[in-house]
């Protein structure tokens, strides 16, 4: 355990919180039986940590190793995995956050001020597809965490189970096919986009990188082994792509690394 990280358990557990460290996130920190809210646990204030679950921490390490170049989270939300890769990246990197919805544009910044990090990550106010009319660069990575039935976290969102119907999948997959079409115009030769879903469901993953590799064969699917700890090879398949489900405790994703051949 990294002394940062030990640290903040100490702090917890002079408040009476029982921590252990994650199972497979190098850096977390697992709380048991804790009650109260987030905003009340030490260290929150001072931009210590993050509440996620551990496969959403292991998405963002699939991106590594992040250089000083330009990258881009296509789908930013409330910045649960844009504030992991804006730590990750270091002083010498830069990130850009795409979110349109003005609410969770709030509370990304807020987030981002918590953590000590809006100086490595700039927030664009738009959606993908503005972004590429807009401005004339190239992203040397992007994470693609693509809109999805949210199949994967019916155990913290119960009600998606009477709110989701089969032909949803297919209008999800429309839209994931969009978006990874307009994060091609933004990638750099040779660069790597990391697509991913909190979906169980096929026609949002495989289906979705099968049509994708048939219409752009300038890509390739790499391996996301490699980039993850030991702990985590498990959620790894033959076909290199990593999947987690809540029967270990884990939110359900789906994750695939593909890369430019350039």
């Amino acid at each position: 355990m990294d002394g940062e990280k030990g640290g903040l358990a100490d702090r917890l557990r002079g408040a009476g919180i029982e921590v252990e460290p994650g199972l497979y996130a190098p850096t977390s920190l697992l709380l048991h039986g804790y009650k109260g809210t987030v905003s009340n646990l030490p260290g929150y204030e001072e931009g210590l940590f993050q509440v996620q679950d551990e496969a959403a921490q292991l998405v963002s390490l699939l991106m590594g190793p992040l250089g000083p170049g330009r990258y881009l989270d296509a789908c930013a939300g409330l910045g649960g995995k844009t504030t992991h890769l804006g730590e990750l990246l270091g002083k010498e990197g830069q990130l850009v956050a795409v979110e349109p919805e003005p609410r969770r544009l709030d509370l990304l910044a807020a987030n981002l001020q918590r953590l000590h990090l809006s100086d490595r990550v700039e927030i664009f106010a738009g959606e993908l597809r503005q972004l590429s009319r807009l401005r004339d660069e190239k992203f040397s990575g992007i994470l693609l965490d693509a809109p999805c039935s949210g199949t994967g976290v019916i155990r913290r969102h119960p009600d998606i189970r009477w709110n989701r119907q089969e032909a949803d999948l297919l209008r999800y997959q429309g839209r994931q096919l969009a978006l990874l079409n307009e994060a091609t115009a933004l990638l750099a030769p040779g660069g790597h986009i990391v697509y991913v879903t909190c979906s169980t469901e096929p026609e949002e993953n495989e289906q979705v990188l099968e049509k994708f590799l048939a219409a752009h064969p300038g890509f390739a699917v790499e391996d996301c082994r490699n980039r993850l700890p030991s702990a985590a090879m498990k959620f790894i398949g033959p076909d290199g792509y990593f999947r987690t489900l809540p029967d270990l405790g884990l939110d359900g994703f789906f994750s695939a690394r593909l890369r430019s051949k350039g």
